[in-house]
């Protein structure tokens, strides 16, 4: 993954949640946006065993994303 860099303000971000019953980790938390450098769409996703699990993942990585993190590396 990519380092920590400072992004464009106001990227936008979509975000997403898919249940998968067959996976062990059953919620997948997805992240995408464009990279304005490169100009290609990047994505970042994570499972989790709920959907409240999930959601807090999606929440903690758009707020680092809006404070100018990029949401390719995940806030510690």
């Amino acid at each position: 993954m990519a380092d920590r860099t400072n992004i464009a303000a106001g990227i936008r971000i979509s975000t997403d949640i898919e249940h998968r019953p067959d996976r062990p980790a059953s919620y997948r938390a997805r992240v995408r946006w464009f990279d304005p450098t490169t100009k290609r769409r990047q994505s970042l996703s994570e499972g989790s065993n709920s959907e409240e699990e999930a959601q807090e993942r999606l929440q903690a990585i758009v707020q680092a994303a809006q404070t100018g993190l990029t949401p390719s590396r995940p806030p510690p």
